[in-house]
């Protein structure tokens, strides 16, 4: 495997209106189940054959059952890609795990107090060279190369699907009402439709996995100047900040991750994704 180094942070937090924290995240190296610890600083991590996992989960269904399910979400997520076959595709695999995460959460929502819950879940699998994007509902996960921010899901959202079909403006979709209602989310059905993408990885990529709580709070063009500082703990913490002080309406988590490598291209002078990222299946929306 191709010499990868990810250097790595997260931070999670409550925000000022939420009394319960219901979004969880992992980032697992799936070869040795080393895991990121909380809030310690940024860690280095040698990516091995299966790769590491950086994967955010953002529950629902009030009380304790949200938190309940972006747990087990990440937990089922974690397991199936560290034990699944070798010989299947990297893209396939993921997809299967994904869908054996909402069939634990569909079972665990039949117990007294869970009915109706269920939890985002947006992964970033770096391995090899590449990196598969994986997403159901409207946590999101971005890249930033050659200075330039670039969004890699797509909101499974009402507001999204109206965007697309133009009855709303990006700005109106942003301050919309109707800006939490999902088209699917894990545990929501017996079956979800993973959107997933593969990203030919180039030197220096900074990835960024995060709730709605922080792009509800900070622009993009935020985002992009935020990723921008060397230290990944740093830019968690500034954007945590950031969101908190606009109201902290909502929970809030973020994981930077640093890419480097020798075995990796150099982005050239083109910031696009253009030729470096292939849409493998897509969520069609209503």
């Amino acid at each position: 495997m191709p010499g990868l180094q990810i250097n790595v942070a997260a931070l999670t937090d409550v925000g000022r209106v939420r009394t319960i924290n219901e979004d969880a995240y992992s980032v697992t190296d799936l070869d040795t189940d080393r895991r990121l610890e909380p809030e310690p600083g940024p860690a280095l991590f040698e990516v091995g054959s299966r790769g590491l996992l950086l994967a955010l989960s953002d529950g629902m269904g009030g009380h304790a059952a949200g938190e309940v399910a972006s747990a087990l979400v990440l937990e089922s997520l974690r397991k199936a890609l560290a034990s699944g076959p070798d010989s299947e595709s990297v893209a396939s695999h993921v997809s299967a795990a994904v869908r054996e995460a909402n069939a634990d959460v569909v079972r665990a929502a039949k117990e007294d107090g869970r009915n109706g819950m269920g939890a985002t879940l947006t992964a970033v699998l770096l391995r090899g060279t590449d990196a598969y994007v994986a997403e159901i509902g409207d946590s999101r996960a971005y890249v930033v190369r050659a200075g330039r921010l670039l969004q890699l899901t797509r909101d499974q959202s009402l507001v999204q699907f109206l965007v697309d079909q133009g009855a709303l403006s990006p700005e109106e979709a942003r301050t919309s009402s109707r800006k939490n209602v999902l088209l699917q989310a894990i545990g929501q059905a017996d079956d979800v439709r993973v959107a997933i993408g593969r990203l030919a990885l180039r030197a220096g990529d900074r990835f960024l996995v995060c709730c709605d709580g922080l792009t509800n709070a900070i622009t993009d063009a935020e985002l992009q100047e935020l990723l921008g500082e060397s230290d990944p703990a740093v830019a968690c913490r500034k954007m945590i900040d950031l969101a908190n002080e606009r109201g902290g309406n909502d929970n809030l988590t973020a994981i930077v991750a640093h890419v480097s490598g020798s075995s990796l291209q150099d982005p050239g002078d083109s910031p696009t994704l253009s030729g470096t990222f292939e849409i493998i299946q897509s969520f069609s929306g209503i």
